[in-house]
């Protein structure tokens, strides 16, 4: 699922995207408290699973409009969605689903993050993670590289986090959230990582710019503000969600704070509750956490807690 300003109305109407195994697609323009069947503004059917979305810069050819990234097994594709007005006796305008372009990936994939990875400006790139642990970086229409992540096993949550940091965070099957500059792995040596006994190349392998041991598996992670009192450059949390306990990770690798559930979590999600234009680090976040008995829990700031 994604949610934002998909075809990128001067209104700034929020559409939410939802894709599925079966490879339908569907956007929505809630416009009431009830589900409408008008909610529903295209259905269109993508030939191949639907294993993930995102919204985003991922177009050279703009850099304000955002597109739709969609993750197949076999390839991602980034779309524009477009509003056609019609006429309002005949049912309203429509949704057209354009296809911007499409990289074919060598390995099956499993998930992927997007930002703007590098210092970029106006602009997002997208990583790719397979099921074999090779991490894909494309940057727009080009395909940069590919490079292998150490100590894998299984393919675990990512997420980019922004500059300073510049990096992608993931937990690993050692139950370790790491953190991989993007400098780090662009400048690493190509395709399967360098042995231990390869001396020569020691000083090209991907390396985690820090690795903290987490003590469970996780389901996700997150990047967000948090804490308010985090200011200038790097003010960020990052939110791990794992089996049975939500850590909260700083820039540097550090546990600053945990707690430990009493239900059994199975999603996260962060959303920004102050005006962005509040305070000179962008807005607070709440965090949203699905459980599986159906109940959700709220964090607020200050860490407190609330049931729905």
């Amino acid at each position: 699922m994604a949610v934002g300003n998909l075809d990128n109305d001067p209104q700034g109407t929020t559409k939410i995207a939802v894709g599925t195994f079966n490879g339908i697609l569907r956007v929505w323009k809630p416009a009431g408290r009830d589900c409408k069947p008008e909610d529903l503004q295209l259905e269109q059917d993508l030939g191949a699973p639907i294993l993930q979305i995102g919204v985003g810069v991922f177009s050279s050819h703009s850099s304000t409009d955002v597109q739709l990234a969609v993750l197949h097994p076999k390839r991602l594709c980034v779309y524009g969605l477009t509003s056609v007005a019609g006429d309002e006796t005949a049912g309203g305008g429509y949704y057209r689903l354009d296809l911007l372009y499409k990289h074919n990936l060598a390995r099956s994939a499993f998930n992927f993050c997007h930002g703007p990875f590098g210092k970029a400006q106006g602009k997002d790139y997208i990583a790719v993670q397979s099921l074999d642990g090779e991490l894909t970086v494309i940057e727009q229409e080009r395909l940069a590289f590919s490079k292998f992540l150490p100590n894998f096993l299984v393919p675990g949550p990512i997420a980019y986090a922004p500059h300073p940091l510049d990096a992608f965070v993931t937990v690993n099957s050692e139950m370790h959230c790491e953190a991989f500059r993007y400098s780090v792995l662009s400048t690493s040596s190509a395709g399967e990582l360098a042995s231990d006994a390869d001396k020569d190349k020691e000083g090209k392998r991907a390396k985690a710019e820090w690795s903290c041991n987490l003590g469970e598996s996780a389901y996700a992670v997150t990047v967000c503000r948090n804490t308010a009192s985090l200011q200038g450059q790097g003010a960020f949390d990052i939110l791990v969600l794992g089996e049975h306990t939500v850590f909260w990770v700083d820039r540097m690798g550090v546990i600053k704070q945990q707690k430990r559930l009493d239900v059994i979590p199975t999603c996260v999600c962060a959303y920004p509750v102050k005006d962005p234009k509040a305070t000179p680090s962008g807005p607070v976040h709440n965090i949203l956490i699905g459980t599986s008995t159906g109940s959700m829990l709220v964090y607020n700031e200050r860490g407190s807690t609330r049931s729905s």
